[in-house]
C-alpha cells in the first residue's frame, strides 16, 4: 500500500509539473491579450471581459497537455477517475451531504426498478456521444450509481458556487436555482409581457429532477415536462415527486432532447440547465433546432452552464481544471462555442446571456412571434 500511495503520489505531482510548465510555455511564447476583470451589471460576479475561454480548454498549449494526460489510459483509469470520484465525495461529506447514505437507500429501494420499467423507452437508439463514460462512471449516465448519487453531486455543485459563505446546501441550490428563474421571469416580462406565465415548460436534460421542480414552482400554473435520456435518472425523479403535493403538475419522460416527438408550436419554455457541457457541438446545435420548432412563436429558450468567462473558471487550479475535464469529454467543445451567435443562427431573437453567479452563465432567447 505504502508503495502504491507513493507511486500515485510522484504521478501526480510529476503531471502537475507538466501542466504548470505548459502554461508557463504557453505564457512566454504567446503575446497573451490584456485581462479585464469587471463585476457583471446584475451583482458583483467577476468575469473576464477580454479572454474568453480558459487556456485548458480548446486548442491551446495546456489544454492539448491536459487532453494527452486524460488519454493515457493508465494515469486515467487507475489516478484521475478515481481521484475525481474521492475529491468529489470526501468534498460534499465534508461540508454535511451525506453523499455515500443517501445513495445506498436509494440503491436499495425496489420501487426504483418498478419506476425504471414504467419510464423506460425500449425502443431509444442512444447517440454515440452519451454512451462515452461521465463524472467518472464507465457506463455515464445509463447506471444506477449515476442515479443514486446525482442528487448529492448537484448539491455539491451548489455549495462549490458559493465557497467564502457560510450556508447550507439546501439554501446554496435555492439561490443558484433562483438565480436562473428570476432570469427566465425577467426576459419574459421584457418580451412576452402581455403573457408572462407559461402554459407548458420543457426540461431538456431533466436528470433526477431537481431542476424540473424548481422551475415548475416558479410557474405554478404551468404543466412542466422533464426529458432525459437516462431512465435511470428519471426513475429517481419520478420516485422523488411521489412525495411532493404537487407531482401531478410534472411528467417524466425517456427521450431525446434533439428529438422530443412534441407538436410544432406546442410549448412556451424550454430549459436546459446544466445539460450543454456535457454535449458535442453537433448535438448542442440539434438542440436548439428541436427547441426551436416545438417553442411557439414568442416561446422562450433558457439554459445555464459554466461560464468561460467566469474569473472563478479561468482560474481554476491545474490539480482542478484536470480533474473536471477528465470527467467530462466534451469540454473542449462547449468552452468554445459562440451560444448566443448559436442561437441566432437557428432563428432565435433577444438572445443574450447573463452571468447569474460566480461560476455560471444563463443564455436566452425568444422564438420571433
Amino acid at each position: 500500500t505504502t508503495t502504491t500511495t507513493t507511486t500515485h503520489n510522484n504521478i501526480r505531482r510529476y503531471f502537475y509539473r507538466r501542466a504548470s510548465s505548459s502554461s508557463a510555455t504557453m505564457m512566454r511564447n504567446k503575446k497573451m491579450i490584456s485581462i479585464k476583470v469587471c463585476a457583471s451589471n446584475k451583482n458583483d460576479n467577476q468575469i473576464v471581459e477580454d479572454k474568453l475561454k480558459p487556456d485548458w480548454a480548446g486548442d491551446d498549449i495546456l489544454s492539448k497537455a491536459v487532453d494527452a494526460a486524460i488519454s493515457n489510459k493508465f494515469l486515467y483509469e487507475v489516478i484521475m477517475k478515481p481521484m475525481a470520484r474521492k475529491t468529489l465525495i470526501d468534498t460534499a461529506e465534508k461540508n454535511g451531504i451525506k453523499w455515500r447514505e443517501v445513495a445506498e437507500e436509494l440503491q436499495k429501494d425496489e420501487r426504483l426498478q418498478t419506476k425504471f420499467k414504467e419510464i423506460e423507452n425500449s425502443s431509444i437508439e442512444y447517440p454515440e456521444y452519451y454512451l462515452k463514460p461521465f463524472h467518472a462512471y464507465t457506463e455515464g449516465n445509463l447506471c444506477w450509481l449515476a442515479a443514486c448519487e446525482a442528487e448529492s453531486a448537484t448539491y455539491s455543485m451548489a455549495l462549490r458556487v458559493y465557497p467564502k459563505e457560510r450556508i447550507t446546501a439546501i439554501d446554496a441550490q435555492q439561490r443558484l436555482r433562483d438565480s436562473y428563474t428570476e432570469a427566465l421571469r425577467d426576459h419574459r416580462e421584457k418580451y412576452n409581457n402581455t403573457n408572462v406565465e407559461p402554459e407548458v415548460i420543457v426540461d431538456i436534460g431533466c436528470s433526477v429532477g431537481m431542476s424540473t421542480r424548481y422551475i415548475s414552482r416558479q410557474f405554478p400554473s404551468a404543466k412542466t415536462i422533464g426529458i432525459d435520456l437516462s431512465p435511470h435518472m428519471l426513475a429517481v425523479a419520478s420516485l422523488r415527486d411521489e412525495q411532493e403535493t404537487d407531482s401531478s403538475k410534472r411528467v417524466w419522460i425517456h427521450g431525446k432532447g434533439e428529438d422530443t416527438k412534441m407538436a410544432d408550436n406546442s410549448v412556451d419554455v424550454v430549459s436546459l440547465a446544466f445539460v450543454i457541457h456535457e454535449c458535442p457541438e453537433s448535438a448542442t446545435d440539434a438542440l436548439m433546432k428541436e427547441a426551436f420548432r416545438i417553442l411557439r412563436p414568442g416561446g422562450t429558450f433558457i439554459m445555464t452552464d459554466n461560464n468561460p468567462q467566469s474569473a472563478v473558471i479561468q482560474n481554476l487550479p491545474p490539480a482542478l481544471f484536470t480533474l473536471m475535464k477528465s470527467t467530462e469529454p466534451h469540454s473542449n467543445e462547449y468552452y468554445t462555442i459562440d451560444i448566443v451567435n448559436m442561437l441566432k443562427a437557428n432563428g432565435f431573437e433577444h438572445a443574450h446571456q447573463e452571468q447569474t453567479d460566480p461560476r455560471h452563465r444563463t443564455a436566452l432567447a425568444s422564438k420571433p412571434l
